[in-house]
């Protein structure tokens, strides 16, 4: 097996991964909102923030390496050649938009959310701030979702157009 079809493979598999997150967001974002102001509220939105990083940091790492690797490594792809593969273009500048609302958006809400949740005096409701923190980082992750869905679509479908 060659070195071009071990970074296929795990290109692949970190997408698989990074997708895999879409049904479980929206799993465990409706078990969060029915179980409003209950006593497992809290833990069902720490595992959220739990499955978010993991699948997060497993998908973006994977993807980002391999995808830098596979450029490098062939010779008629390039970094940001707009005269040719413009859907590899496109799927770089929606890389650039990923890693840029991960960074700004989705760490800091996240780690705010995390750190109002594990305060010693919370009670067992959520409060109000606790709430905007984490439809912040709702919104960070349906953002994410939607262009880690765009750039999957343009890579199975570039060879058809």
């Amino acid at each position: 097996m060659t070195i071009h079809s071990i970074l296929v493979v795990l290109h692949v598999l970190s997408v698989i991964v990074w997708l895999g997150f879409v049904p479980a967001d929206l799993i465990l974002r409706s078990q969060i909102s029915s179980s409003r102001g209950k006593p497992g509220e809290r833990n069902l939105i720490s595992t959220y923030l739990k499955v978010a990083n993991l699948t997060g940091i497993i998908g973006m790492t994977g993807v980002l390496l391999t995808g830098i690797f596979l450029v490098t490594a062939l010779p008629y792809y390039s970094f940001f050649e707009f005269s040719s593969n413009h859907w590899l273009v496109t799927k770089q500048v929606l890389m650039i938009i990923l890693i840029l609302i991960v960074f700004l958006m989705l760490i800091p809400s996240a780690k705010k959310l995390r750190l109002l949740l594990n305060a010693p005096d919370n009670e067992i409701a959520l409060h109000e701030n606790e709430t905007n923190k984490l439809n912040k980082v709702y919104n960070a992750v349906t953002f994410i979702n939607i262009l880690v869905l765009i750039n999957f679509l343009l890579g199975i479908t570039h060879r058809f157009f």
